[in-house]
């Protein structure tokens, strides 16, 4: 497939349009440890009321993952994902106007229904438009611009809401995803004019699901399921909810102090974007990469379980170089893709996506769990601490062992330029 006909400048919108998409759904994903003690305060909302209204998104983004993946493979990224990315701009809209629980509920379930596809739409886009072998750079490019949005979303949100208030910025935040979602419809086109679309793409939503069998056939299907259950999670688990209650209680750091190392957490994902993303091709393996990463991951995690009263300056490095080396979520993400053909991409890309987000309330609980039974057995906070970090590298390893097991996929180069 020859695609040196079509302008550059297409192809480089293409991934400008994704990282947008994923900015916006980043904002949102990590808002929640700003915008929860606002809420707590202006609508009295119980803990219990404010874990489900924060949850509700991720749980609505992980029941959408496989209608999502269906929709992509049956109708195309134009069609479906600005529809997606309306729905997630009216969920902003309404959030910010909501005054109870009931409507903060709906409009969160609103963002993660609209935000289902987004991801999976854009390894779509890039598997159409780009070499295979560019599959993990692309992402990683598209972390790294569209993490603009998780930044977005920590400290200069907290600090945009002392200064016009939290439902203005949300409803400035809605408006903007409606104006994505019209530009994409717009301008985005599922794939370049000689494009040869692959005569098994489904053309029945019968085909669709028959093609699911395909997917679970796939032994290696399996094992990258294994390593994409910790691949958000212990990010999202430290630097998303226990990270601050961490250096608060443990380290004695104020709020402010707090949320600047929250902020360098999230940063260090979107520099791993540009620099993990390319390794694949660099290295000429996938599985070295992946594998790699996750042992820097595991040893910054077991260096925080085994080093009692770590210094502030350490424990800052090791969750930095965690948060870092979790990226490898791209190669694998292009792992996952090579396995299937490009009528595939959909909903192979949305399992993924599936588990990966479902790892994270698994995570961020278990974390919390074992806190309170390492207090009612009589430890300190800080041995809890160490223990949920041991807990967290021994599920990383434990999932790396699984995968390990399974067929490495090199970045082979394609005949598209």
């Amino acid at each position: 497939m020859i695609f040196s006909s079509v302008s550059p400048l297409a192809r480089i919108w293409i991934v400008l349009f994704s990282a947008m998409t994923f900015s916006v759904a980043q904002f949102h994903r990590a808002a929640g440890g700003i915008i929860s003690p606002v809420l707590t305060e202006e609508l009295e909302l119980t803990p219990t009321a404010l874990g489900g209204v924060i949850g509700a998104m991720f749980i609505a983004t992980v029941i959408m993952q496989v209608p999502a993946g269906i929709a992509l493979d049956r109708y195309g990224v134009r069609r479906v994902v600005p529809l997606s990315l309306a729905v997630s701009g009216f969920g902003s809209l309404l959030f910010s106007q909501a005054d109870d629980v009931q409507w903060l509920l709906a409009a969160r379930i609103m963002l993660g229904v609209g935000f289902a596809s987004l991801t999976a739409g854009a390894y779509l886009l890039f598997t159409r438009w780009y070499p295979q072998d560019r599959f993990a750079t692309l992402s990683g490019l598209m972390v790294a611009i569209g993490g603009i949005g998780g930044l977005t979303g920590t400290y200069p949100l907290a600090e945009a809401i002392g200064l016009f208030g939290w439902r203005a910025n949300f409803a400035a935040v809605g408006l903007l995803i409606l104006a994505v979602s019209l530009l994409g419809y717009l301008t985005i086109r599922d794939a370049p004019p000689e494009y040869r679309e692959s005569q098994a793409r489904p053309s029945s939503i019968k085909e669709t699901l028959y093609g699911y069998r395909e997917i679970f056939g796939n032994r290696d299907f399996y094992k990258i399921l294994a390593l994409g259950l910790v691949t958000f999670a212990p990010i999202t688990a430290i630097a998303g909810l226990w990270g601050g209650p961490y250096f608060q209680e443990i380290h004695g750091l104020t709020r402010t102090q707090t949320g600047m190392i929250l902020f360098a957490l999230f940063l260090s994902t979107s520099v791993a974007g540009l620099v993990v993303g390319p390794l694949d091709r660099r290295f000429g393996t996938r599985k070295g990469v992946i594998l790699g990463c996750a042992c820097l991951s595991f040893c910054s995690l077991s260096l925080l379980a085994i080093w009692p009263q770590v210094p502030l300056v350490a424990a800052i490095a090791c969750l930095v170089l965690m948060t870092f080396c979790q990226q490898f979520y791209l190669p694998l993400a292009a792992h996952n893709r090579s396995l299937f053909g490009d009528h595939f991409v959909g909903r192979a890309s949305t399992l993924l996506t599936l588990v990966s987000v479902a790892g994270i309330p698994l995570m961020q609980s278990g974390f919390g769990i074992v806190l309170e039974i390492s207090n009612r057995n009589g430890l300190s906070n800080e041995q809890g601490y160490r223990l949920g970090f041991a807990s967290i590298a021994a599920a990383l390893l434990l999932a790396s062992l699984i995968y390990a097991t399974a067929k490495d996929m090199k970045p082979l180069k394609s005949d598209r330029s």
